[in-house]
């Protein structure tokens, strides 16, 4: 310190041990800063309560008057110099020191000194190729006592930057007067400031700062890796890069990637963090990336030490039976700080809004609970040991098609065959989608059906024919319906519930009367009914009268005018569907009944062969069966002269072509009656000529 400064001081403190005789006490200065590049200082200081009689602050540096601060008293607001205890005062002379003092002033113009407070100086020397820079400074007090803090804090600013940053950058123990440090920029210069806070009052803190010293240094060090926090697929399923520099102020960061050949330069990035590679598709591959950063100075750091790799995810099996879909994905490859678990992601809304679904330590997932014909995106989020670090895998899409939910049977017709058996026929979807078995459920009821027949699929025809013959088709109705097991094992497609067609009927005065159930579950209704009867003289039935409409189920035939016909009449419905989707209409067929009137007969006891009328001889008869009919005529010798089974055939009276001698001949007549009772008469007619 300069002998001038020391009588400054000196002559200071005598005039205020003077004043401090009889008068009050002034202010006691605690600390000085240093602040925007020596522009400006803050002094702060501590008050007695005599501060109440001072009307006027005068501050001093460097010996300057260089502000003041005066109290006042308004008629709403009281000004009092006690509750400032720090001022800011710019524009302050250069110096490479700096001691400050405030001149307090009563209302009766007295001035008041307060004690001089220096601040701490500091050196800098650079190296010899000056990329290092060497600090020293003094310390504030030859007696560190507990007021003051344990450390020096240092303070740099690069020639960019418009002032010190408020934290320091590195700290020293307040027993250490020097700092090296190494530049981590290139050519620039470089301004330092050494801080320590000293405590006063109720914890009033005061950072003691030295003088700003400056260097020019360069930087010739390799910076320090980066860090490659993540490589992520972006929801556009790019492969994204994220990364870090430890060091400021780098320049640039140059980003690899592994091949069986070694290590490949891809790009070099600029003022950003993140890149996206231009090249690989994550739905298919995946690449393993390394980085290394450049500083402003060109020097390049070595690559990060482990590659990192994407992960690709895809849809390893879909299974529409549980409504699940299985994934399966690569794992992340050194993920920062270790994997501590994958996080399984979906949304049914486009990515709008996304639900996890579930995490796992593994590298597949099981998503269930799905709904059919639905699009669904998913992707696998990886997360680290603490969760700070995240990274994505691509999206894929999900879609369950529901073509299981579409298989279907259809009862197309329910049919008596040749009044042997029941056949159902039954459609089904087997021509467009395989299934396992069909099953045919039977009921007497149309309520309780039982499992009657199973058959497997077959993939040349989607028609499946059942035939029931424990079936009493002749005596009630049988109920059908079928459903297949598709190949989730589940049981589906149940058809529609269809039956026989149930004939009954009696005779009734030459009038045969059917009722019948009509035919249901038709997809196209039942168009229309046809009576179909058979006489005992014919093979083949015929269509009775036109078509019956369906609201009819009965229909009396009029067989009266038939009596030749014999005593047996043969019955069935047929029932005609009308037009339907399948675009081939069906057909059902009804039992067969058979009633059967009672015969009638009259023999006459003469005929004339050779008469215009009554030249034939034979029962006159209606409704007699050709079952069991046998009519002989003898002669009164017993020879047989004429024999016939059929009930309109008569005796013309010629034997051998010539009409026979007027005489008594005998006839016999074997015939049945409708319960099969056999009937036997015998008696003799007169030919007359």
């Amino acid at each position: 310190m300069s002998s001038l400064k020391k009588h400054i001081l000196l002559t200071f403190s005598l005039m205020a041990v003077v004043i401090s005789c009889f008068a009050y006490q002034p202010p006691k200065m605690q600390c000085l800063k240093l602040m925007n590049n020596n522009q400006r200082i803050k002094m702060a200081w501590s008050n007695t309560n005599d501060c109440s009689h001072f009307k006027v602050y005068y501050f001093y540096i460097n010996g300057i008057l260089c502000d003041s601060l005066f109290g006042y008293t308004s008629a709403t607001q009281t000004y009092n110099l006690c509750d400032y205890g720090s001022k800011d005062i710019n524009n302050i002379p250069v110096a490479s020191e700096y001691y400050c003092y405030i001149i307090a002033v009563d209302s009766n113009g007295n001035q008041y000194y307060s004690d001089t407070i220096q601040s701490i100086s500091l050196t800098v020397t650079p190296s010899s190729n000056n990329t290092m820079a060497f600090l020293q400074w003094e310390s504030p007090s030859s007696t560190m006592d507990a007021s003051w803090g344990n450390t020096f804090d240092i303070y740099k600013k690069r020639a960019f930057e418009a002032d010190f940053p408020p934290q320091p950058f590195a700290s020293v123990p307040n027993t250490q007067l020097t700092y090296t440090d190494t530049s981590d920029v290139c050519d620039n210069i470089i301004s330092y400031q050494v801080s320590i806070t000293n405590i006063y009052g109720v914890n009033e803190q005061c950072p003691f700062m030295t003088t700003i010293a400056s260097a020019h240094l360069v930087d010739s060090t390799s910076p320090n890796p980066p860090v490659l926090d993540s490589v992520t697929v972006t929801p556009n399923n790019e492969v994204m890069l994220g990364f870090h520099a430890p060091d400021p102020y780098m320049q640039a960061f140059i980003i690899y990637y592994l091949n069986p050949y070694g290590t490949i330069p891809l790009d070099t990035i600029y003022g950003q963090t993140t890149w996206i590679d231009p090249v690989i598709d994550p739905m298919f591959d995946s690449r393993d990336y390394r980085i290394a950063v450049m500083d402003s100075c060109g020097n390049v750091s070595a690559l990060t030490n482990d590659p990192q790799r994407n992960m690709g995810l895809r849809v390893n099996n879909t299974d529409a039976c549980h409504r699940a879909v299985s994934l399966q994905w690569t794992t992340y490859a050194n993920l920062i700080d270790g994997i501590d678990h994958f996080e399984v992601l979906l949304s049914g809304d486009q990515g709008l809004s996304w639900q996890t679904v579930g995490n796992t330590t593994g590298t597949n997932f099981l998503v269930e609970n799905l709904n059919l014909n639905h699009e669904y995106i998913a992707y696998v989020r990886v997360v680290n040991n603490g969760g700070t670090i995240m990274a994505s895998s691509n999206r894929v899409t999900i879609n369950i098609t529901a073509e299981e939910s579409q298989d279907f049977t259809y009862i197309r017709s329910v049919s008596v065959i040749d009044n042997g058996f029941v056949q159902v026929s039954v459609l089904t979807s087997g021509d467009t989608l395989p299934f396992n078995t069909i099953t045919l459920q039977r009921s007497e009821n149309g309520v309780d059906f039982e499992n009657f027949r199973t058959r497997t699929f077959n993939p040349a025809s989607s028609e499946y024919i059942f035939n029931d013959s424990t079936a009493e088709f002749a005596k009630r109705m049988y109920y059908y319906r079928a459903f297949v097991v598709n190949s989730c094992g589940t049981e589906v497609g149940y058809s529609n519930v269809s039956h026989n067609i149930l004939l009954q009927g009696e005779n009734n005065a030459q009038n045969n009367i059917l009722s019948w159930h009509g035919y249901d579950s038709w997809a196209g209704g039942v168009e229309h009914y046809f009576v179909m009867r058979r006489v005992e003289s014919e093979e083949l039935f015929n269509t009775v009268g036109d078509p019956m409409p369906t609201v009819m189920n009965s229909y009396s035939d009029d067989i009266s005018s038939m009596y030749e016909s014999g005593s047996k009449f043969y019955y069935y419905i047929e029932a005609q569907e009308g037009p339907n989707t399948f675009g081939e209409p069906a057909i059902s067929y009804s039992n067969q009944i058979t009633l059967t009137q009672p015969p009638t007969m009259y023999i006459p006891n003469a005929f004339r062969p050779l008469g215009a009328n009554n030249n034939v001889f034979r029962p006159v008869n209606s409704f007699v069966s050709l079952d069991g009919y046998c009519f002989t005529i003898f002669t009164r010798t017993g020879e047989c002269i004429f024999l016939t089974t059929n009930p309109q055939e008569g005796w013309n009276g010629r034997i051998n072509g010539v009409v026979a001698p007027m005489n008594v001949y005998v006839w016999h007549l074997n015939y049945k009656l409708p319960d099969g009772t056999v009937m036997e008469k015998t008696g003799t007619v007169t030919l007359v000529k």
